[in-house]
């Protein structure tokens, strides 16, 4: 009897610690959530920057002394360096120099 309330007692306990270590989500929005060294902004943000560097999965760019290096996987773009663009991000990006997040449209600017 001794060994199965040690047993209860201890699987409760644990529950509770478990419980204690889930993130928050509020209103049923994983969006939510917070992950530590990533900062989180509007994802319908877009801004205009000039291209510094392009490579197969990422594109460096820079705005008003800012720079930005976005990984674009995902999309098909013609910019090359030099070139105006405006970029659509996730809204994700991680607290660096120069800022990395994710790309999810760029098209050039005449």
């Amino acid at each position: 009897m001794k060994a199965l309330l040690s047993f209860l007692s201890i699987t409760l306990l644990m529950s509770f610690l478990l419980i204690g270590c889930v993130p928050e989500i509020k209103n049923g929005n994983k969006s939510d959530m917070r992950i530590e060294g990533v900062q989180e902004a509007d994802t319908k943000e877009d801004f205009q920057a000039i291209v510094v560097n392009k490579d197969e999965t990422s594109v460096t760019v820079s705005t008003k002394g800012q720079k930005y290096i976005l990984v674009t996987r995902e999309i098909d773009y013609a910019a090359e360096a030099g070139d105006k663009v405006k970029v659509w991000t996730t809204g994700q990006y991680e607290e660096s120099n120069p800022i990395q997040g994710e790309a999810i449209k760029i098209e050039i600017i005449n």
